[in-house]
């Protein structure tokens, strides 16, 4: 809760864009959870689309998000519900994706 009044704070003084993540940032947290995520990540995943609510008051969002795999023959359109947050650490995926 105190990170995210902070963050808030930062972003209204240094003018930094600090809204839901984009279909770039949920990209980027999936990938840099690949070593954790042993075989149920996807190194070919590939997320088209990114629909976000406007986040809860510990900065919290959750997004829809539409994705192709690679490795699928077909390159069918798949769709997953994720929650994201702003960390110290940057963007974390809290769930979805294949994260329990």
């Amino acid at each position: 809760m105190l990170l995210a009044v902070v963050l808030a704070w930062a972003c209204n003084v240094t003018g930094v864009a600090c809204g839901a993540p984009t279909t770039d940032i949920i990209q980027k947290a999936y990938e840099q959870e690949a070593p954790s995520s042993g075989v149920r990540h996807d190194k070919g995943l590939k997320i088209v689309e990114a629909t976000c609510d406007k986040g809860d008051d510990s900065g919290r969002f959750l997004c829809q998000v539409s994705f192709v795999s690679e490795d699928d023959p077909d390159k069918r359109l798949y769709f997953d519900i994720v929650s994201a947050a702003l960390t110290d650490k940057g963007w974390v995926l809290t769930s979805g994706l294949c994260k329990r």
